[in-house]
This record gives C-alpha cells, structure tokens and sequence, in this order.
C-alpha cells in the first residue's frame, strides 16, 4: 500500500498543494463557495499528500515522524465534517452568510484545529530531523502551525487561518517537486 502511495506522492503533492494554495485564496477573497469547494478536495488532498510523504520516505521515517504523521492525520480527519458543514451551508440557495472558518464550527471545530496544526508542527520537526522533508519545509511547516494555532485561540484575527494554510500548501508544493520521478527508492537531491 505504502508502494502506491509512494508512486503517486509528486502528483498528489503537487495537485493538492494547489487546490488548498486556491481554494483558500479564493476563499480569502471572500469567493466562499467556490474557495470552499476547491479547498474541500484540497483539504482532502492533503490527507492523502501527507501519507505520500511519508510512504516516498519511509526509509528515513523514525517513529518520531510516524507518530507525527498520525497526530496530524487524525486532525485532518476530524476537520472534513467542519469543512463539509461549511461547504453545504454555502451550497444552499440564497445562502447570504459572512466568512465561515473551521475554528468556529460546531461540534469540534477548535479542537480539530488545534490538533491539525499542533500535528503539522510535530511533523514539521520529527520529520526535518529525520531527513523526510528537504531543507527548510520543517521550519515553514513549524511558523505555519504557530500562526495557525494563535488564530485559533484567537490571540490573532482568527482570518490568519488563510495565511497558515498557504504556507502548508506552498510547503506541499516545495515538497512535490523534489520527490523523484522515477522511483520510490531513489534518493532526492537535498
């Protein structure tokens, strides 16, 4: 399973890396249905580019960065029905609603939050220390989180939301391009 995901982890990195850098943008620039449908699939991406990661470099993945890994794909999960919730309320006709976030969400919305963005950092540094992400994402995944989490706990506009996704999709993107082409098993140039 790892072998298909590995296969597939520069098309899927670079595909969902784009669809959350737009979706949120337009989302930003208050297009709200088309933003959250775009960053829907995005956000779903991103689940799955994660894993791509991981399965591209196992062979240099330590439980650290595995343990990581889970934390923040369990944060992902948990946010599909907030976005979900968020898309559908937009979707109705004549839905004339402000910016929704997925902080404000009703059942779990800040808590998912919270454990996606304390996950990206944990990733971040687990696995920047185990050499499974190119110089410098780890840290850029690590400022994302940070702004992430103090918009969620509001100690910033809670709209900074977009800019800490913007930096995960570009990291997802930084990411994408330097995994190889042509098999799992070889090493990038780092």
């Amino acid at each position: 399973m790892l072998d298909l995901f590995a296969r597939f982890a520069r098309p899927v990195l670079i595909g969902a890396s784009l669809l959350l850098i737009c979706g949120v943008t337009l989302t930003g620039l208050h297009l709200l249905l088309l933003g959250w449908s775009i960053y829907a699939v995005g956000h779903l991406g991103a689940i799955l580019g994660f894993v791509s990661i991981a399965a591209a470099y196992r062979h240099r993945m330590d439980g650290w960065s595995w343990l990581a890994l889970l934390v923040l794909v369990v944060g992902l999960l948990l946010a599909v029905p907030q976005v979900g919730s968020i898309w559908s309320a937009y979707a109705q006709p004549g839905a004339g609603r402000g910016m929704e976030l997925l902080v404000w969400t009703a059942p779990m919305g800040l808590t998912a939050e919270l454990v996606t963005w304390v996950g990206v950092a944990f990733f971040g540094l687990a696995a920047r220390g185990a050499r499974a992400l190119p110089t410098g994402i780890g840290w850029i995944l690590l400022v994302a989180a940070v702004i992430g989490v103090l918009a969620a706990l509001y100690v910033i506009t809670p709209l900074f939301w977009v800019v800490a996704v913007l930096l995960v999709g570009l990291c997802l993107l930084g990411v994408g391009v330097t995994i190889p082409r042509t098999t799992p098993k070889m090493e990038p140039v780092v």
